[in-house]
């Protein structure tokens, strides 16, 4: 699963390359994402918009369907991810990273939110911090590979290597939110040392994005 964000973040880095420097933005721009995403998942375009709706919860969402983009293109599968505009601009981009892996990973039917009670059903155990893969609800196993894969795309390990044995201060965590771009809990998350070891046995090979 995470093979995908080490060959996302290297043809990010080919093209655009990660800006690392103080003061330049986040270093991964969620608005150049798409294209990467399209080219391995199941869906062949990617549109984003923001709703107008107030939500402590939902941060984002995405709707899937089969359409035209111009008279000739012929149909298409495409995907409109909306975000609520009430959020910050750090949910916001985790939000819409997170509906983009959705794109990807989400391949068929049961594998998505398709009805009111398999929504509730994920609600409820979204809102009991539950944290381990349940193996028998498909959707809450795939809204948790999608966070996972938002979060080592927008905050990627490569440059978290200093807190493989050692967790970081909260000092260092608020810095990496701030600079990443990626909410406060996110960067605390990223930044324990069972979980950057984890990663770095799913990963792989890391690619040097510096």
């Amino acid at each position: 699963m995470l093979e995908n964000v080490g060959n996302v973040l290297k043809d990010y880095h080919t093209e655009h390359r990660l800006d690392m420097s103080e003061g330049g933005g986040p270093p991964i721009r969620t608005s150049l994402l798409h294209p990467y995403i399209e080219a391995r998942g199941v869906v062949d375009k990617i549109a984003i918009f923001e709703a107008d709706i107030t939500t402590k919860h939902i941060v984002a969402q995405v709707q899937k369907f089969q359409g035209q983009t111009t008279p000739y293109s012929g149909t298409l599968d495409l995907a409109k991810i909306y975000y609520a505009k009430n959020h910050n601009y750090c949910w916001r981009r985790f939000g819409v990273c997170k509906e983009m892996y959705h794109c990807m990973i989400d391949r068929i039917i049961a594998d998505r939110v398709a009805t009111v009670e398999s929504l509730t059903a994920l609600l409820e155990l979204l809102a009991a911090d539950t944290t381990a893969l349940t193996g028998n609800f498909a959707p809450l196993n795939r809204e948790q590979e999608a966070e996972l894969l938002a979060l080592e795309t927008l905050f990627p390990v490569e440059f978290r290597m200093d807190f493989l044995e050692t967790a970081a201060s909260e000092e260092d965590v608020l810095r990496f939110s701030k600079k990443f771009r990626i909410p406060l809990v996110y960067a605390r998350l990223a930044c324990r040392p069972t979980y950057n070891q984890s990663v770095i046995r799913l990963r792989g090979r890391l690619e040097n994005l510096e």
